[in-house]
């Protein structure tokens, strides 16, 4: 599923391709996997990380938490998923005692990066990052 989301919005390498597949890694790894279902599928996921993890990519000053690799099942996109599955993290990070959440997008991922707006976050260009497969844009929100 998470593959599937990825390829419909842009080229990933076969590097990532591997970690993005890879979930019971990720749940060994990050503080939470969380998922989104709808009749019993799942039709989405993310992963959460706080800042002693090796999923979380910024130094602590930057933020404490994010979020990696949020994915809709394209047939699912529109319906809610996404937004409940940043809603959980946010909340989940605030259950935490997280200062400010700090997460990076593809530049190609307009869709995410409107939805990420929409919801509070705010750009910090400062924070991009390059990548094989192309700038990846930073997003924070404060949750102080």
């Amino acid at each position: 599923m998470t593959l599937a989301a990825y390829d419909a919005v842009g080229r990933v390498s076969d590097e990532y391709r591997e970690v993005l597949a890879d979930v019971a890694a990720r749940r060994r790894g990050a503080t939470a996997v969380l998922v989104a279902e709808l009749d019993g599928e799942v039709v989405g996921s993310v992963t959460y990380a706080t800042s002693d993890n090796e999923y979380f990519d910024y130094d602590p000053a930057q933020g404490d938490c994010g979020f990696r690799m949020l994915a809709v099942a394209p047939e699912a996109w529109g319906g809610g998923a996404g937004a409940a599955l940043i809603d959980a993290c946010v909340a989940r990070a605030r259950a935490d005692g997280c200062w400010r959440m700090t997460i990076q997008s593809m530049e190609y991922m307009t869709r995410a990066h409107e939805m990420y707006l929409r919801r509070g976050f705010r750009r910090a260009a400062a924070l991009d990052a390059s990548w094989p497969s192309g700038c990846a844009y930073a997003f924070v929100l404060d949750l102080s």
